[in-house]
């Protein structure tokens, strides 16, 4: 999923990333650096994946599957 879509999804559910970063604690804008994907976070990842009924796997599959894995 691109950035944009990870966004629509959590808006239509109603979900801001300042709420779940809160939930996980950590800051709102280690929550936007990870969906932007300007860092890594498996537990972030996790947790936005979960938010929005995905497996993280296919939310973040540039990530787990593809040729540049940080």
């Amino acid at each position: 999923m691109t950035p944009l879509d990870i966004q629509y999804e959590l808006r239509k559910r109603e979900i801001t990333q300042k709420a779940l970063a809160g939930e996980i604690g950590v800051s709102e804008m280690m929550v936007s650096h990870v969906i932007r994907r300007r860092s890594t976070s498996h537990r972030v990842m996790k947790a936005i994946a979960a938010k929005i009924g995905r497996d993280h796997q296919v939310v973040f599959a540039d990530y787990y599957f593809g040729k540049n894995r940080r």
